[in-house]
């Protein structure tokens, strides 16, 4: 966030403003930590939207349920989408001289980035610029943004060399905008498809809405440089968590709350409104009252911020410690001795290396080929569906009576550094495998 600040991209003339400082390190943090906790937050609604739905027939509450479902899958694919333009308008990059800052008519303390020009500009000259430019297009919905993508795809495995164009986060933010617009496809094959609604629906966009207000209003007394200046400090034992900590006091000091609390309360707020509506939806048509199965809410007597803080403040003492939208470390559990071995996989010598590399505790754990991590799980049985955006779906064998795991084929097709981590943690919860599981037959 801190390196594709809106400010860093040139005006009209040609001006960046401001220059790189540590003043804006703060901001870039808070910023980068409540996008991050924003996305889990939006997936796991989904999960529970979509885990009351599935089987449901009930004509009341289904397309409540829906409706929902759709706003909030537009409101990720938005966000997804703004990230993604974000990252491409940074220079140096084949596209950010397609984009230019200009004033939010909103608030012109901030910035928004609009592009240049019209994407079909480049379809002659350049391909693959006019296919990334029609994704950050506003225009452009998330049905459309599915030929694009494939037309990206097709483009760079014909020229694989225009696929280098593009940095680590660049593809790491095409791959998120790769697997909100992939899920609204495959969901709208599985589920009737509804329509957007600006008027109904919108029990988590409004609330999430409301808070990104908050939370922006209290930005510019964040400042966390004790941990942040200079940037390498976050590299020091301890450094990261301690200014994570940091954060989190500032976000309970400014409205209240800890940040994981603030988006688990607007979970369950509203889930407990969807079954309020669904219910007074269920009354009114009973007794034929109404006939549309949508009742929007009664005006809620508005409160003042102090109101809101102090009320928020009570409600965080009664809170378990180690919540799970904690965005610092929870104490680690004493050490789990098994009375049994856990059961192991023979594979090949290969494979087991791939293994060794991934779940290796050492701090030079080396690197592993995108190609090798696949054969591996080929040896085990998995099968493999490209998504398109380098997001592939590995689908494993019956035998193992497991879910599928999607995962992001990194720059330049090699697992190193901190994606081990991430690769390894993803396996580990999925499937429960760890450094001891492969052995060589």
């Amino acid at each position: 966030m801190y390196y594709s600040r809106p400010e860093l991209v040139p005006d009209d003339k040609g001006r960046v403003l401001p220059v790189v400082t540590d003043e804006y390190l703060s901001v870039a943090l808070l910023d980068s930590v409540n996008n991050a906790m924003k996305g889990i937050a939006t997936w796991e609604y989904v999960g529970r939207l979509l885990g009351m739905v599935q089987g449901l027939t009930d004509k009341v509450k289904r397309p409540l349920i829906l409706q929902e479902l759709t706003n909030v899958c537009h409101m990720e694919y938005r966000r997804a989408q703004g990230i993604f333009k974000r990252r491409l308008s940074l220079a140096p990059g084949f596209a950010s001289k397609r984009f230019r800052r200009t004033p939010n008519p909103n608030d012109h303390t901030q910035w928004k980035i609009t592009m240049k020009g019209r994407p079909e500009d480049s379809t002659v000259t350049d391909p693959q610029l006019h296919y990334v430019l029609r994704l950050c297009h506003p225009d452009t919905s998330p049905a459309a943004a599915v030929q694009w993508i494939q037309k990206l795809d097709d483009h760079n495995a014909r020229h694989p060399q225009d696929g280098k164009r593009m940095h680590e986060n660049q593809i790491t933010a095409l791959g998120d905008l790769t697997i909100i617009v992939s899920f609204m496809h495959s969901m709208s094959t599985s589920i009737a498809a509804t329509p957007i609604s600006r008027k109904s629906g919108l029990l988590y966009v409004s609330r999430l809405t409301d808070l990104d207000t908050e939370i922006d209003h209290q930005k510019a007394q964040a400042d966390f440089g004790d941990f942040l200046v200079p940037m390498g400090n976050l590299l020091e034992p301890d450094m990261s968590a301690r200014a994570l900590a940091a954060l989190d006091d500032f976000i309970v000091d400014t409205t209240g709350a800890r940040l994981g609390s603030l988006y688990e309360d607007i979970i369950q707020d509203s889930l407990d409104d969807l079954e309020s509506m669904y219910a007074k939806a269920k009354a009114k048509l009973e007794h034929a009252d109404k006939k549309t199965t949508y009742v929007p809410f009664a005006a809620k007597a508005t409160s003042s911020t102090d109101d809101r803080v102090q009320r928020r403040k009570e409600k965080e003492k009664t809170r378990p410690l180690g919540a799970i939208y904690d965005i610092t470390a929870a104490p680690h559990p004493p050490e789990i001795i098994l009375t049994e071995p856990p059961q192991q996989i023979k594979v090949n010598a290969s494979t087991a290396a791939v293994f060794a590399t991934l779940f290796s505790r050492g701090e030079a754990r080396g690197s592993v080929a995108w190609t090798d991590f696949e054969a591996a799980l080929a040896d085990l049985g998995f099968s493999v569906t490209p998504k398109g955006g380098s997001i592939y779906t590995f689908n494993p064998p019956e035998s193992m009576s497991a879910s599928p795991i999607t995962l992001h084929r990194p720059h330049a097709s090699e697992i190193e550094g901190y994606k081990l981590l991430i690769f390894a943690r993803r396996l580990s919860r999925v499937y429960g495998w760890n450094a001891q599981t492969f052995e060589i037959a």
